[in-house]
């Protein structure tokens, strides 16, 4: 008998405590608590990676103890959730209620129909006497349609609501002082798109220069309206030659979400030279003038008067002063060329050379050219085994007066 009234007693509490919670969870009528997601058009379906603003928002007209929301797997999507949750009170339809939002942006992995599963938010509300209980609610399935991506140049995509950029250096990288380095910082910042979307850095190369590039940078700073990535490059470069080299314009393309066109950002093209070659080019020969002022001085002012009185003891003008003595001095680049080539450096050769010829192209032979082919080759020679510079045959062949047949 024992035994049969405390069953009856445990059935009869259980079924008390069925009716509680159907009393219970009974007032929650669907319009109280609702939840959605809602996908922020652009105008046009979206293409594979680009951005997909997304908004899940619950609105609520009972008193919310305790919640979570479940997100559902997103195995066609990358996400970000872009902030914190909010939680506010607003007036809907004459009544305050209470707005649940969490903002995320998703980037479709790839085409065709894409479904952005369920989420399911667990609410552990309160009655009115103070009881909780657990209610749950479900938004419903959304499709999305996803395009794949165009071709573009290089095969590089990068989708993004907006892009901007700096290109700064921190000297004239066409003036620079000898021996020193110019650094070329490029910033990239772009609306929309995760950091390991941004391109590479461009490869900023050339036979005439040396570079160093520091590590790149990325980041990404969350904001509502998606997350802003940005990159950074450093270069540090020196010319290894007194020719002025130019390294050329880097394009990078991107696709312009809100406009939906393509656009590019262009990396201009940029002179690089150190302007104390040519001058370090002149005073090669080192101490050679000094050494031989006083001989100079006087040989200049012996032909100064000789210049002045001869032929015919006669007056001559400025101009014929000037260029007797430009014949009889001994030419600055000459001098270095000579001096190049007897201490074996290609580098301060090719310089002299080069200057000597801007002066003067009547030295433009095609021995001349020959031999500074050859300089080149030896300095530039792009893989190729290294050869002798022949220093001495250009020099030879710049310093002797070419013949009639050479012309």
């Amino acid at each position: 008998m024992v035994k049969r009234f405390l069953v009856l007693l445990m059935l009869l509490a259980g079924s008390l405590l069925h009716a509680a919670h159907a009393d219970a969870a009974a007032p929650v009528a669907e319009r109280d608590a609702q939840l959605e997601v809602e996908v922020e058009s652009t105008g046009a379906s979206p293409f594979v990676d680009e951005m997909v603003l997304v908004t899940i928002r619950g609105r609520y007209n009972v008193i919310i103890a305790l919640e979570s929301l479940v997100q559902p797997e997103m195995q066609s999507f990358g996400w970000m959730q872009l902030g914190r949750d909010s939680w506010t009170r607003q007036m809907v339809a004459g009544r305050e209620i209470t707005i649940f939002e969490r903002r995320l942006a998703l980037f479709p992995k790839r085409a065709g129909r894409l479904t952005i599963e369920p989420f399911l938010h667990r609410l552990t509300l309160t009655t009115p006497k103070g009881e909780r209980f657990i209610h749950e609610v479900a938004s419903k399935p959304v499709a999305v349609e996803v395009l794949p991506h165009p071709k573009t140049a290089g095969d590089w995509w990068l989708p993004a609501r907006s892009v901007d950029y700096s290109d700064v250096w921190d000297k004239d990288p066409a003036t620079l002082p000898n021996g020193e380095l110019a650094t070329r910082t490029v910033t990239i910042h772009a609306l929309g798109v995760p950091p390991h979307l941004l391109p590479p850095p461009p490869k900023m190369r050339a036979a005439w220069l040396i570079t160093f590039m520091a590590p790149e940078e990325r980041s990404v700073e969350l904001t509502p309206d998606g997350p802003l990535s940005t990159v950074v490059w450093r270069w540090r470069m020196r010319p290894t030659t007194g020719e002025p080299g130019r390294l050329p314009a880097f394009t990078i393309p991107w696709y312009d979400t809100k406009a939906h066109e393509f656009r590019e950002i262009v990396l201009k093209s940029q002179p690089i030279a150190h302007a104390g070659f040519p001058v370090a080019a002149k005073a090669a020969a080192p101490g050679f003038l000094q050494r031989h002022a006083i001989l100079f001085a006087g040989a200049g002012g012996f032909m100064l008067t000789l210049a002045a009185l001869l032929p015919g003891l006669r007056l001559r003008r400025r101009h014929e002063i000037e260029a007797i003595i430009a014949r009889m001095l001994p030419d600055r680049d000459a001098l270095s060329l000579r001096w190049a080539a007897l201490r074996g450096d290609p580098h301060a050769a090719r310089r002299a050379a080069y200057s000597l010829l801007r002066r003067r192209p009547e030295l433009r032979t095609s021995a001349a050219e020959k031999a500074l082919a050859g300089v080149d080759r030896s300095l530039f020679g792009h893989g190729e085994a290294p050869t002798r510079p022949p220093l001495r045959e250009l020099a030879k062949a710049l310093l002797r007066r070419p013949t009639q047949r050479e012309r």
